[in-house]
């Protein structure tokens, strides 16, 4: 479909199939001093201190002159986008990249919690709304045998070292702050940049969590358990054990289909007083096509990226062929988004995950507004997409109304930080689980912690960030 719409012949140089070696394999030929780079990149994300690296060295060409000539369907984008010009433009003033940019409502409030409603209604229990009740009805599923197999076996509440690492403190984190896990717990309030881990509500939600753990209501093993075992003991073969857990899908419940309809989602907890927040992380544009200096015919290469924007592309990207892979909607179909005004415009046939020669897997550039990337069919095929539909207004209604996009950095600006952040998120993680689990108490431990992060250099990163902030949002 490029070459017709292009009149051209496209050839196609493989590189490895996952993410790190192809980036990797795109370094070296880099390092090589870029004679062997292809005409074209595409779907190797590359993170903006590269693209700006390599830009600068002349290995990828600035696309300036063609964003301001030569685009079609990314005019539209950008109008439709205001801010996404801003979150391209490197510091040094170029665009280097034609974006994937999709903005997935689902995605951009994943950290979710499940609950066994088997239980609830077992123990003539409503669903929890708030830290209290949900603390109740935790206590509820440890101490009355709501598996009724006579054993106090029950879980509570599990989480999981990996698939999310550390969501099931970050949802409890929520209640108390906004939680931001893409802008490394940085949010604005009021303008100015706070790290969520020095605040005293993040005290508050570990002393919350600590209660829970203390209590037996948080599994210990959820800070020493990966993924892979915290999955084996909800689908415990013997019955239910676990009560609650965080996911932004049950990946945790595949081929468990003995209790998967049981477990339905938790809106985002609050405060007694109502405060409260979903975890958030704002969709951000991905860096899925740049022209290196190779290319003999840039405008045409902009060209083709800039036809892959377009809306007819954009969902042959993600749902393959119109007519084969997907249809239009018929009368009687109901939009899996339409309970928030969103109208299906898609209804797919071709499963997503399945073996396929139709479809890029959303590799290519591509613009999906929420419209857009809102508008399947709800086949009923999937309990679990229908749910995360059903509830997402609960958690878009607990969005922060202040939060962080996207903020551009410069190279030295981006050096400085990133030492920093590794080493506070080290540092951090740790803390956090002795906290938790009691092996540190927070309350004589609580100023030490601080010391040691103001030592690593927060407050240096925080002066930072809060330039780059302010710059990008002048």
């Amino acid at each position: 479909a490029l070459e017709e719409k292009m009149n051209c012949d496209i050839e196609f140089v493989y590189l490895p199939s996952t993410v790190a070696e192809a980036k990797q394999k795109v370094e070296l030929m880099i390092a090589a001093d870029g004679k062997d780079l292809p005409d074209i990149i595409v779907n190797v994300p590359m993170e903006d201190s590269s693209i700006l690296r390599y830009g600068s060295r002349g290995f990828i060409k600035s696309l300036n002159q063609y964003y301001d000539n030569s685009a079609y369907y990314l005019n539209d984008v950008l109008k439709a986008e205001t801010n996404l010009k801003d979150m391209i433009t490197m510091a040094d003033g170029n665009i280097y990249v034609i974006p994937r940019y999709q903005k997935i409502l689902q995605n951009e409030l994943g950290y979710r919690m499940w609950i066994y409603k088997p239980w609830l209604e077992k123990l003539n229990l409503s669903e929890p709304k708030t830290l209290d009740e949900f603390y109740n009805v935790l206590k509820a599923f440890k101490e009355k045998d709501p598996n009724g197999n006579g054993l106090a076996d029950e879980i509570p509440f599990i989480g999981a070292t990996s698939g999310g690492e550390n969501w099931f403190c970050d949802f409890i984190a929520a209640a108390f702050q906004p939680i931001d896990i893409q802008s490394n717990y940085l949010y604005p309030e009021n303008g100015k940049i706070k790290a969520a881990y020095v605040e005293p509500e993040y005290k508050e939600a570990l002393k919350y969590l600590n209660k829970l753990c203390t209590e037996g209501l948080l599994s210990p093993s959820s800070f020493t358990s990966d993924g892979a075992q915290t999955r084996q003991t909800i689908q415990n073969p013997s019955g239910v054990q676990v009560g609650c857990f965080t996911s932004m899908a049950p990946t945790y419940l595949i081929n468990a289909t003995d209790r998967a309809e049981g477990y339905d989602i938790l809106a985002p907890l609050t405060q007694d007083n109502g405060t409260g927040y979903a975890v958030y992380g704002a969709s951000i544009p991905t860096n899925s096509f740049f022209i290196t200096k190779n290319c003999q015919y840039p405008e045409a290469a902009f060209r083709l990226g800039d036809i892959m924007m377009s809306e007819e592309m954009s969902i042959w990207n993600r749902f393959g062929k119109k007519g084969t892979d997907w249809v239009e909607p018929e009368e009687g179909d109901h939009g899996m988004f339409e309970s928030m005004g969103y109208k299906a415009k898609i209804k797919p046939i071709l499963a997503w995950g399945s073996p396929q020669n139709s479809h890029w897997q959303q590799g290519a550039p591509a613009y999906r507004g929420y419209e857009l990337a809102c508008a399947t069919v709800d086949s009923g095929s999937n309990i679990y997409e229908t749910r995360i539909a059903e509830h997402l207004q609960s958690y878009l209604d607990k969005k922060p109304k202040e939060y962080i996009t996207k903020i551009i950095y410069t190279e030295d600006e981006i050096n400085a930080i990133n030492e920093i952040q590794q080493n506070i998120t080290s540092y951090r993680k740790d803390s956090v689980a002795r906290f938790i689990i009691g092996d540190w108490d927070i309350e004589s431990g609580w100023e030490d912690y601080l010391k040691e992060i103001k030592a690593i250099g927060v407050d240096e990163m925080l002066d930072i960030v809060q330039k780059a902030y302010d710059r990008c949002n002048k």
